[in-house]
């Protein structure tokens, strides 16, 4: 815990001459000791925390935490902490303050003159804060207001903490924090950023002082020149700090994080890193924002080809390490911790965590600017985004903080005082609570924690900061990192038409182009991949009328008389027919056999055909010596593996078989002869043929058989050839690899012990996970979908998250897919389909077009998740095997 709390720390203490040393606050047990360092100054570290130093002429100066050196390129804080000490040699403070400034990272930097003052200079947006005080003859100056308070025994300050407590109820929801000067103890103060501190060792007399802005802000409007500093800047310096350790983006579907995965994701990808969002459950149930997060930042990081791990925003279990070491942190006060706690427990140590917050301070996150003078009310409504009220505790949250900052509108050289103001309070005062949260486990770093950035930023007009210009450039530059847009659905030539008609025949024929736009996206996925063999002419069916027609053999079905049966099937059903009347097969779907791994209904069918005829290539490929004939055909199709029927037959019989999921459907009319793969393709009763079964048709009509009576299945598996799989993972591993040569590989990932399963074939394969995420479902549905996100990371491929209400980027355009597949699955499986959500829109979207699902789905369970597909992605089913459970698992 004590590693823990006040990650990458310092607290820093002085004595007047002849004042006793204070002991030193519990929480710094175990630290580190500098007290040779800096002469009549003790200093204690986090064993975390990075200490470097190099003495010269004027007196030594110390680097906390992870400098970089832009310009020159140098990330090394030793080298960094030895080039400020030359230039303060050989120049002055003013000079060593302003190369200080313009450094990159997150530090804070003492420099400590011999016999003589201590300055302390923060980075940009002290994102290392430091607070101070002084009481009885002592200084304390730390990284956390709860450290420096300790060391001085500082009271709480009540009021503050009231104060805390009436602004968020006033602004309930919103980012709110301890304004101005307040701190949750009497007498510590912050340093404001862009400010530094003058310490008088002896005396400990601090000065606060404002260093920047040192010169008048000068606008430019060479865009494109702005534009290339700005690029060029922030990609030195995230290379600098994705050299720091492992990198990982935290990365949402904001444009900020965005654009640093922009410019990060090859360091990400060489360092081994990842992308990371995390999520509260709650919130997402509430609003499509915070799905919008999960699913963007999904997808942008599987197109800039980076892992992508979802954590669980929650909060910790009282009275544990976490809860313990964050109290001890943030003392007295506890801010929101779910997504410290996530960051804490499910992220490597090792990580050097690239955060974008202060992006905004560049661009223009005040939006109502007025020339109205500053004062505490002035600022209370600007932190408030209030336009009116607060005079009631505009005083207590501004009181001093304008002549303490020195923000008075010559001091600040032109900078917009609403720009200073967000850099200096809300990054100041809360930001750095953002970065702390993550460095309890691991290390924040900033790549817009740079003022020579920020400068470049703010040089722009106006306009163009609000609109963003310099990020929505990087984000052209780099398309890989734009959220998808799903266009809408695609206009027809008609209603192309209608922007050539009067106003009210334009919304006439809209609405019946929309109709029949809607109608034909629901037709093509309704009974995805469907058949249906039934006589000609049938009644009493809903077959569609655009599926494809093939007429079967004489005696097909027992029908002797008249015309064939009839095959009517989906466009998209694969199938073959092998034959003629005195022996056939028909092969739907798409099978596979595992011992020459044959793949597909027509190299199928064609076996399957010498196998009845008594040809020279079936037998060869049996497990067994059965001969040829319809008993032959239904031991070997009892050896299929995948997605398939298999319908065989003479003169005499026909035998009807599935898979052992009958993934594709098998009914039988309750009237007349035939088969269908779906009920609701007739109007009458049906009955559902098990795949346990085995349908024969002859002179005296339908009779149904268990497979096991016709076909030994655990002898079927035993190993005849060296070839042969001895074990249910090589059985397994082989299946795979014949699906990984359909197309890419992208697995349907659950929890599930079927997922895990799968998982080091998908490696093998080369391919990628995707998980498909109801937001409005319970606590149990995130809790898959997180769980898988571990998962994956774990196997190391990439996965990405869909939803199914909304589009990757939170927005409605899919809004008219959605609806039609919903349509379309009430279509297929009739009413009481309601709570169920297709996914084949999600998946449309998110999936290439060559794009194989694989789906976990197990037979005996009742699952049928292919159905929600509804045939948008060719989908393959590993475990639709009869012989698997029939081999020993290794």
């Amino acid at each position: 815990m004590l590693d823990g709390a006040h990650a990458h720390g310092y607290l820093l203490t002085a004595a007047r001459p002849g004042v006793p040393a204070r002991p030193w606050p519990a929480d710094v047990t175990g630290w580190s000791a500098h007290d040779d360092i800096l002469p009549g100054l003790t200093l204690r570290s986090h064993p975390r925390t990075v200490v470097r130093h190099a003495a010269g002429v004027n007196g030594v100066v110390v680097l906390l935490g992870h400098p970089v050196d832009v310009d020159a390129g140098i990330s090394d804080a030793a080298r960094v902490a030895t080039r400020l000490c030359a230039t303060w040699d050989l120049q002055d403070d003013d000079a060593l303050v302003r190369e200080a400034a313009g450094l990159g990272g997150r530090w804070t930097l003492l420099a400590a003159r011999r016999h003589g003052e201590l300055l302390v200079v923060p980075d940009a947006h002290a994102t290392q804060p430091v607070f101070y005080a002084t009481a009885g003859g002592h200084l304390a100056l730390a990284s956390t207001p709860a450290l420096a308070a300790a060391a001085l025994d500082l009271p709480v300050d009540e009021d503050a903490l009231t104060l805390l407590a009436e602004l968020r109820e006033r602004r309930r929801g919103a980012v709110t924090y301890l304004p101005g000067l307040r701190t949750p103890y009497e007498g510590l103060l912050p340093l404001v950023p862009n400010c530094l501190l003058r310490i008088d060792p002896a005396t400990l007399h601090v000065e606060h002082r404002r260093f920047w802005p040192w010169q008048d802000r000068e606008e430019r409007t060479d865009t494109e020149a702005v534009y290339q500093r700005f690029r060029e800047r922030l990609a030195a310096h995230v290379r600098l700090l994705a050299g720091l350790g492992v990198p990982a983006l935290s990365l949402t579907a904001g444009g900020d994080s965005r654009v640093t995965a922009a410019l990060a994701h090859e360091q990400v990808r060489a360092g081994g890193g990842l992308a990371f969002t995390y999520v509260n459950p709650r919130d997402a149930r509430n609003g499509a924002a915070a799905m919008a997060d999960v699913t963007g930042a999904s997808a942008v990081a599987a197109q800039l080809g980076i892992p992508h791990r979802v954590l669980r925003w929650r909060q910790p279990p009282e009275g544990g390490a976490f809860d313990l070491l964050h109290r001890r942190t943030y003392a007295p006060l506890v801010p929101s911790r779910g997504a410290a706690h996530a960051m804490w427990a499910d992220l490597p140590r090792d990580l050097v965590q690239l955060q974008s917050n202060g992006a905004e301070t560049g661009t223009a996150f005040l939006r109502r600017r007025t020339d109205e003078p500053l004062s505490p009310l002035r600022l209370a409504r600007m932190m408030m985004h209030a336009a009116e009220g607060l005079e009631d505790l505009a005083g207590r949250m501004y009181t001093g903080y304008l002549e303490h900052a020195e923000m008075q509108p010559a001091r600040l050289h032109g900078y917009d005082h609403h720009d200073v103001f967000y850099w200096e309070q809300r990054m100041g005062r809360w930001g750095w609570q953002k970065f702390l949260d993550g460095d309890l486990g691991h290390r924040v770093l900033a790549p817009f924690n740079d003022r020579v950035l920020l400068e470049t930023m703010l040089a722009l007009p106006y306009p163009q900061r609000e609109s963003k210009m310099l990020l929505a450039r990087v984000l052209e530059d780099v398309p890989a990192a734009r959220l998808p847009r799903t266009p809408a659905a695609p206009a027809s030539l008609a209603r192309s038409v209608t922007g050539l008609l009067p106003g009210r025949a334009t919304r006439r024929l809209d609405a019946v182009v929309g109709r029949r736009e809607r109608a034909a996206e629901t037709s093509r996925l309704a009974f995805a991949q469907g058949y249906a063999v039934l006589p000609p002419g049938a009644h009493g069916t809903r077959v569609p009328a655009g599926w494809g027609r093939l007429t079967l053999p004489q005696g097909a079905f027992g029908r002797t008389s008249g015309a064939g049966m009839v095959l009517r099937h989906h466009p998209r059903l694969p199938h073959a027919f092998a034959g003629d009347g005195s022996g056939w097969v028909l092969v739907l779907g798409e099978p596979a056999w595992l011992r020459h791994e044959l793949d597909g209904p027509q190299v199928v069918a064609r076996v399957l055909h010498d196998l009845l005829v008594g040809g020279t290539q079936g037998p060869q490929l049996l497990a067994d010596d059965r001969g040829r004939g319809l008993d032959a055909v239904v031991a070997a199709g009892a050896g299929l593996v995948g997605r398939y029927v298999v319908v065989v037959g003479d003169r005499r019989r026909t035998l009807v078989m599935t898979d052992p999921l009958s993934a594709l459907g098998a009914h039988l009319p309750a009237d007349s002869p035939g088969l269908v793969s779906h009920a609701r393709l007739l109007v009458g009763d049906t009955l559902p043929l098990s795949p346990d079964e085995v349908l024969a048709v002859e002179g005296a009509g339908p009779t149904l058989t268990e497979l096991d009576q016709l076909v030994d299945l655990p002898s079927l598996a035993l190993p005849r050839h060296v070839e042969d799989p001895t074990t249910g993972a090589d059985r397994l591993a082989r299946h795979t690899r014949i699906l990984s040569h359909r197309g890419p590989a992208w697995l349907g990932l659950t929890a599930s012990r079927a997922g895990a399963e799968l998982l080091p074939h998908l490696v093998a394969s080369a391919g990628g996970a995707i998980t498909w995420w109801d937001r409005t479902a319970d606590d149990a549905a995130a809790a898959d979908v997180i769980a898988a996100s571990e998962r994956a990371r774990e196997a190391g491929v990439q996965h990405r998250v869909v939803g199914l209400r909304e589009d990757a980027d939170g927005g409605r355009a899919g809004d008219a897919r959605r609806a039609a597949a919903a349509a379309a699955l009430r279509t297929t499986w009739g009413e009481g389909t309601e709570d169920r959500l297709p996914v084949s829109s999600a998946l449309d979207a998110a999936l290439p077009a060559d794009a194989v699902l694989w789906l976990g789905d197990l037979p005996g369970t009742g699952s049928r998740t292919w159905e929600l597909v509804q045939g948008v992605r060719r989908v393959a089913l590993p475990f639709s095997d009869r012989l698997l459970p029939h081999l020993p698992r290794r």
